[in-house]
């Protein structure tokens, strides 16, 4: 064995062996077990199948195809009932197609599930407004 792969192995050696050490000795650090808990957490909640029901959803809305867009979109919500953004969307859909009765509904529903959508307060205001002016 050459000096060269005599000092490469010893510095992998004692690369791989101080945090483990550290570990070993003092615990895993505080910020990996809150990185570990929002990955869990982003898991439990992202199904692509409720993704894929929105962004059929939203094309349906750019096609103008609002019936459509709102079953999509009720699809994903019965997928995934705790999904704001869902709310959201149909909401909007709603909204296009005149029904403000609904789509207060949906907006407040997405506002109750995630307080800190703006989007959903911003529209349910607007729309509280223009039924007020009915």
């Amino acid at each position: 064995m050459t000096p060269v792969r005599v000092i490469g192995l010893v510095a992998i050696v004692f690369v791989v062996s101080l945090p483990a050490t550290y570990v070993m000795n003092h615990g895993v650090p505080a910020i990996f077990h809150l990185a570990a808990g929002a990955a869990d957490e982003a898991e439990d909640t992202d199904d692509p199948v409720v993704d894929a029901l929105c962004l059929k959803a939203a094309m349906f809305i750019g096609n103008d195809q609002y019936d459509k867009a709102i079953d999509a979109y009720t699809n994903a919500i019965r997928r995934d009932p705790k999904y704001s953004f869902a709310y959201l969307g149909r909401g909007d859909a709603y909204l296009l197609k005149g029904d403000l009765d609904r789509a207060i509904l949906d907006y407040d529903q997405a506002i109750r599930l995630d307080p800190t959508n703006e989007a959903a307060k911003a529209r349910a205001e607007v729309v509280r407004a223009e039924r007020a002016n009915r």
